[in-house]
């Protein structure tokens, strides 16, 4: 018997990740959706209308790994495993995507509703057994509930690192992979090319920055994620600055409100809730005028400005104010283009944007050295690089063949060999 993965998605790619992991049992790890592709619009992972399903695991709530996951529904009725917040944040992600993208979606409320019916809460450290293989949560350490999942069959072992970061942040104290060796692993290679800026550093040229910008009188606009960076920005923002106004916007509201439901699944939990308390959210015309009036930092959905009230935001601030993102922006989208042309899309038109605008590399995934250190410490006998693109995903592999692993970057619809149990 060989234990075998069959690559539905996030193959040489970012986005929509997708694997059927073969073992007495077929089992779904992640079903994501892409939510930019090269056209600018939503892509999907292969079907699995026709492969018998026995379970599913979720590794965390991010579009690219859950947005799928209701359309299992229009012909299934299997149980799939994420923690709560997993669950919580799924939910608002999922209706939000109905409300966007309302009929071109292919699934519906019907589906959504079964979704939400159909799961089962799995906590860190935790085992349930599908057939006669276990599978088990770690912390991944890279937004609230995100796991590693961990599978074992017959003495076997696989992790499927999902998106993880082994650094502390301010609301994650990095990730909690096995202790023990793996026999197969198969892990993200987003930034396998590069390393992120030192953490420390880079909080405190932040927070200069914003201390500069409000000092002049100006706004600081920071569009981001709605889920994990826009909490995260409010932890850097409160350690430097106790008392600049933040105003929050957008659907990182509602994500915020679950983080401060799960006291385990953060680093310093009591802070994180000080801090949220002493926040605005913003509720209606006059909180966001109030917002663009100078001297305060709006933190607002959505990170690529494709839509939401950071786009808005815009139009509103002052010649002194300034933008800072903190998330990576897909090619073509209005982040990017602000980013690289200082143009902005609303409304069919184009528009030049004067205000100075910065990024910074906040990012929650595990940087190169990060990425090799794990590889190194579980010493699998097969490497699997997925979630980065062609070019990443493959130079890593080869990297990694070079010093003595047998590793792949598999494309789209590769079935691979993990496993040989004899």
């Amino acid at each position: 018997m060989v234990i075998k993965l069959h690559c539905l998605g996030a193959s040489r790619e970012v986005g929509r990740s997708a694997f059927v992991l073969q073992t007495d049992r077929r089992v779904l790890l992640d079903y994501g959706m892409k939510i930019f592709d090269e056209a600018g619009k939503p892509s999907y992972p292969d079907s699995v209308e026709n492969v018998k399903l026995d379970a599913a695991f979720i590794s965390h709530a991010h579009l690219d790994h859950s947005g799928f996951v209701p359309k299992i529904y229009t012909h299934s009725k299997i149980q799939w495993y994420g923690t709560p917040p997993t669950y919580d944040i799924c939910d608002i992600l999922w209706k939000d995507s109905m409300k966007i993208q309302g009929d071109e979606l292919p699934w519906g409320n019907s589906h959504y509703k079964k979704a939400m019916k159909y799961w089962q809460p799995l906590m860190y450290n935790h085992r349930v057994g599908v057939g006669e293989t276990n599978f088990e949560f770690t912390d991944a350490g890279h937004i609230a509930g995100a796991a590693m999942v961990l599978a074992s069959h017959k003495g076997k072992k696989v992790l499927y690192t999902g998106d993880f970061k082994t650094e502390a942040t301010r609301l994650h104290s990095g990730a909690v992979p096995p202790k023990e060796e793996v026999d197969a692993l198969i892990i993200e290679s987003t930034y396998a090319d590069r390393e992120h800026p030192e953490r420390k550093g880079l909080e405190k040229k932040f927070a200069d920055e914003i201390y500069e910008t409000i000092n002049q009188g100006g706004t600081v606009l920071c569009p981001a994620f709605a889920l994990g960076r826009s909490q995260e920005l409010i932890r850097i923002i409160r350690a430097y600055h106790k008392d600049v106004p933040i105003y929050l916007d957008g659907m990182a509201k509602a994500v915020t409100q679950v983080y401060a439901k799960y006291r385990k699944y953060l680093h310093d939990y009591d802070r994180f809730v000080r801090d949220v308390e002493s926040i605005t959210f913003v509720d209606g015309v006059e909180d966001r005028r109030n917002a663009t009036a100078g001297g305060n930092v709006i933190v607002s959905t959505a990170g690529m400005m494709e839509g939401g009230p950071a786009l808005n935001y815009t139009k509103f601030l002052n010649r002194d104010s300034k933008i800072i993102f903190t998330g990576y922006c897909v090619e073509g989208t209005n982040g990017w283009l602000l980013q690289n042309k200082g143009q902005l899309r609303v409304d069919r038109s184009v528009l030049e944007v004067e205000l100075p605008v910065e990024y910074y590399d906040f990012s929650a995934h595990a940087g190169r050295s990060e990425l090799f250190a794990l590889v190194k410490k579980l010493n699998p006998g097969k490497v699997v690089c997925v979630h980065g693109d062609e070019a990443r995903a493959e130079k890593f592999a080869e990297e990694l063949n070079g010093m003595g692993f047998d590793a792949a970057a598999p494309a789209r619809g590769d079935k691979i060999d993990l496993v040989k149990i004899s």
